[in-house]
């Protein structure tokens, strides 16, 4: 299998006409409305320089003979390093032999202390930015892109890893690590020590997975690390304060307005506290927003709000148009126009009631956007938030920040009182977020199938929040009806899909008939605690609005096939498991040998291994699905063994039109026999990208090939979904969902 990872997004010199021909055409057309035509033309502009960014951060900066081997590279720390029980994450800015950044990870046992700033001499081996691509999962390669990381790997473990110079100058980066290690060695026992520096230094490596839950539970995530809220909400008060006490001065505000003094200063906090905060994208996006509200009043510019808005968005996309790629750039800009369009309304009555107006504004129109990238939400967010902006606005952060600044100062008793302060905030206000997350309603999901129905329904919200279209109302319901009643999918009697997920070096399936789930294998956990069932297959279940799994099969006890069943049973119910190794499951599971054959909507289920005494990877369940024109076989890690007592067994009723690879292709399964009366047209690999196996073998891919049989692979394909009816249809996610900036191959 070749890999594709050159850059796809050319721009032609036909194309580069063709946008200068539209904006003739624009402007020719629209002479008489220059803002029409204005708007056009920057529309124009902006996919073009989308373009041309693009184009630069996909430019190769590595040569290819650098990858999948070991290197030794030189280079300096960027960010803040990253440590966890296993393992170090941080950025690396190589110097030699080439110039690129690289995410890299050290699983090093003695945890040596790596700081930013400092020169490194590293072994390292790297591989071309990857994810898993899946319906529902996160997209790592576009996170990756959106970072512009040129590559990722790990720096293996040799005596050439020395570091060679340390940071002797003083940098943002360096000052937010000493920030954090100051937090470390003086307030570790502090519960919400997480919350805090992430609120100081928007550093989310110390935050408590349980309190990430909560908060997430509870729709409170924006407020538990540096936000465009906190920017905005700390520099306007800097602007406040100072206006007020220039105002004391009579002859000071003579010779400057107060407002101006105030505003130099609250430009000056929010690009002290978005500094400290390692100037991020999303910090960014919050200075440049407050700094267009401040230089307008410092250059004296009478702007509507609007025009303000504009501008903001316009810097924030010209700076950097990979913001669109950015969950927080749509939340942000869409919540900051739904509050605009909230102060204006009501402005007669009293605050309480239109504190209350905006909050219900901002939940109810942002229902669209959290069901698009969230799938899911709480109904009781806007009690949650209602509480929880005051607390960390005017108690949490301030007390932080001011805590932070004691300790510079080295008044100690001060700094712990205020942190504290903090603290107790922070358990106060989780105890009523836990007793808003512990109602069973609480929480809906709902998944948006494209975005023509995502449209839809901001349609129907607006129509139905905006005063001027209250009889439009109706209008509003059917719209909204139509995009959240829509069905995901239909399965009919008598057909099945079976989707082959993209698990890396691993495997599962998910089979879904009309009315019944199976999931066949969970994938890998890793001491990290990432895990398969919770990363990949809980989001494609609930992209396909599965909220639970009939039966889960797990072939055999290695980890890259039972490792993610924790993760998935903590998100979805399960009413039944079996395996080959019931006693190495900690739920409740039978043998899946006693369970022989079942019908499901007119699909016939039957277990092929069902009279052998063989343990380990012959002994995985062997699962033949069948519908009245064909068939699929699921294979687990069978070897040759197995094979040859399955055609001993079964002869010709093991004929199949598709088979899973047997243990991903290795050279220890596939054998001749096998494959000569199975027959299939199609075999599915699930492998990893760049495996360290390099499964599937050539010679198992020879003889498919030999046997006319087509190949499919998940490293190449990402999901891979089969549907039996009267035809077969294949499916692969990374080409028909293929994004400009995802690995291809050729």
């Amino acid at each position: 299998m070749v890999f594709s990872v050159k850059n796809t997004l050319p721009l032609s010199t036909p194309e580069i006409n063709l946008i200068f021909i539209l904006i003739l055409v624009i402007l020719a057309t629209f002479k008489r409305q220059k803002p029409i035509a204005i708007s056009l033309v920057f529309f124009i502009l902006g996919f073009g320089w989308m373009g041309l960014f693009s184009i630069h951060v996909l430019q190769a900066n590595i040569d290819e003979k650098y990858f999948n081997t070991p290197i030794n590279v030189v280079g300096t720390i960027a960010d803040i390093p990253k440590t966890s029980k296993h393992k170090t994450q941080f950025i690396f800015n190589v110097i030699e032999p080439f110039n690129a950044t690289i995410k890299l990870a050290w699983y090093d046992k003695s945890k040596v202390k790596l700081r930013s700033g400092d020169q490194w001499k590293f072994l390292i081996k790297i591989k071309h930015n990857n994810g898993y691509q899946n319906k529902g999962g996160f997209d790592f390669e576009q996170w990756l892109f959106f970072k512009k990381f040129d590559a990722t790997g790990y720096v293996r473990r040799s005596n050439s890893n020395q570091i060679l110079k340390l940071n002797s100058g003083l940098s943002i980066d360096s000052v937010r690590q000493n920030i954090r290690q100051r937090l470390l060695d003086s307030i570790t026992q502090l519960e919400f020590i997480g919350v805090i520096n992430a609120l100081i230094i928007g550093d989310r490596s110390l935050l408590n997975d349980n309190h990430w839950e909560l908060f997430k539970s509870t729709n409170t995530t924006h407020l538990s690390v540096i936000s465009g809220l906190h920017i905005g909400i700390i520099s306007g008060f800097v602007f406040l304060l100072f206006s007020f006490l220039w105002r004391q001065c009579s002859l000071c505000a003579l010779k400057l307005p107060a407002s101006i003094f105030g505003a130099y200063f609250g430009l000056f906090s929010a690009l002290s506290y978005a500094l400290i905060a390692g100037f991020s994208i999303p910090t960014q996006r919050a200075f440049i927003m407050a700094s267009v509200v401040f230089l307008s009043i410092i250059f004296r510019r009478n702007h509507s709000v609007w025009q303000l808005y504009g501008g903001a968005l316009l810097m924030v996309l010209v700076t950097n148009p990979l913001s669109v790629f950015s969950v927080g750039f749509w939340l942000s800009f869409y919540v900051v126009a739904v509050i605009i369009y909230g102060v204006s309304q009501y402005q007669d009555r009293h605050w309480l009631f239109r504190l209350l107006y905006i909050q219900l504004l901002i939940s109810l129109s942002t229902v669209p956007l959290i069901a698009w990238f969230f799938s899911s939400g709480s109904i009781l967010s806007p009690i949650a938030n209602i509480v929880s902006i005051p607390v960390f606005s005017f108690i949490t952060t301030p007390f932080s920040l001011l805590g932070i600044a004691l300790s510079y100062m080295e008044l100690i008793t001060l700094s712990d009182f205020v942190f504290a302060v903090a603290n107790q905030s922070l358990i106060y206000l989780s105890i009523f977020l836990q007793y808003l997350q512990d109602f069973k309603f609480n929480q809906w999901q709902y998944t948006l199938i494209s975005t023509s129905v995502l449209t839809l329904l901001i349609i129907s919200i607006l129509i139905w929040l905006l005063p001027s279209t209250l009889k439009f109302r109706k209008i509003a319901l059917i719209l909204a009806a139509v995009a959240l009643l829509q069905p995901i999918d239909k399965i009919t009697q008598d057909e099945v899909v079976i989707t082959t997920l993209d698990v890396g070096q691993g495997l599962s399936h998910v089979v879904r008939t009309q009315n019944h789930v199976l999931v066949f294998d969970t994938g890998a956990r890793y001491r990290s605690g990432f895990n398969m069932g919770e990363a990949v297959i809980t989001p494609y279940l609930k992209s396909h609005q599965v909220d639970s799994i009939d039966l889960v099969v797990l072939s055999h006890g290695d980890n890259d096939h039972i490792g993610g069943l924790n993760g998935l049973s903590k998100a979805v119910p399960i009413n039944e498991i079996v395996s080959s190794v019931p006693e190495n499951i900690s739920s409740i599971a039978s043998r899946c040998q006693d369970k022989a054959s079942w019908n499901w909507d007119g699909v016939v289920f039957k277990m092929l291994n069902i009279s052998h005494n063989f343990s380990g990877n012959n002994g995985s369940c062997v699962l033949k699905i069948s519908t009245s024109n064909h068939s699929i076989i699921l294979t687990g890690d069978i070897e040759k063994k197995a094979e040859k007592h399955l055609v001993n067994t079964w002869g010709n009723q093991l004929k199949a039109d598709v088979l899973i690879s047997p243990h991903h292709g290795s050279k220890t399964s596939s054998s001749e026999l096998f494959l000569t009366t199975v027959s299939p047209r199609f075999v599915v690999v699930s492998s990893g990208y760049k495996n360290r196996f390099n499964h599937p073998a050539n010679a198992i891919s020879d003889r498919y090939k030999a046997h006319g049989i087509a190949i499919l692979n998940t490293n190449c394909s990402g999901q891979i979904e089969v549907k039996l009816n009267n035809e077969i249809t294949i499916s692969h996610y990374r080409q028909e969902e293929k994004r400009y900036y995802w690995r291809q191959c050729e």
